[in-house]
């Protein structure tokens, strides 16, 4: 399975469509755009990076370590060249055949059309199919309603809630847990 990701990380990139791909996150594609994106409290509402200030440095030690990190598989998101987003396969758990997903789609005019969607459908597709992943989690924010939608339109199934797990607004609120199996 370590084998698998290493390789996936060596310049893949993955067509979803004329226009839109994911591939490995590099130095280069650190811009000042994407920077903003994880300062931005709109973008990053229904994430714990909403606690944090982000710098290009913060970025950068960050894909380093995920692409040093044989548990993590991180793609950007693009639409022709330009970076729109970000997803990933985080804690691959090659024992038990389990990862955590995670996304984000930072270009606020690419909200609504889709494009998780059919990242999510594509990384899942890898975990499953290049990986040997057997299950897919991903947990959201109660009220992070875009999010709970796309991940049961690409067939994760809501598996539990943790009660009053986080703090929003000056209110405690639940986490749900989303899962995908590769046999259901």
């Amino acid at each position: 399975m370590k084998n698998a990701v290493q390789e996936l990380k060596s310049g893949m990139v993955v067509n979803i469509d004329r226009n839109l791909s994911l591939r490995g996150m590099a130095e280069k594609d650190i811009t000042s755009a994407y920077v903003a994106w994880l300062n931005d409290d709109e973008v990053v509402q229904y994430t714990e990076q909403r606690f944090h200030h982000t710098t290009a440095g913060d970025v950068k030690s960050f894909i380093n370590r995920t692409a040093a990190d044989a548990t993590k598989l991180m793609f950007g998101i693009f639409f022709d060249d330009m970076h729109i987003g970000n997803i990933k396969l985080g804690n691959i758990n090659s024992q038990h055949k389990t990862a955590n997903l995670s996304y984000l789609i930072g270009a606020k005019k690419w909200w609504g059309k889709g494009i998780a969607s059919v990242a999510i459908a594509a990384i899942s597709e890898i975990g499953f199919q290049k990986i040997g992943l057997m299950k897919i989690c991903a947990g959201v924010y109660e009220n992070n309603i875009a999010s709970s939608k796309v991940l049961v339109k690409n067939g994760y199934l809501l598996e539990g809630r943790r009660v009053g797990q986080y703090v929003y607004q000056g209110r405690r609120i639940d986490a749900l847990l989303y899962a995908k199996h590769k046999d259901k």
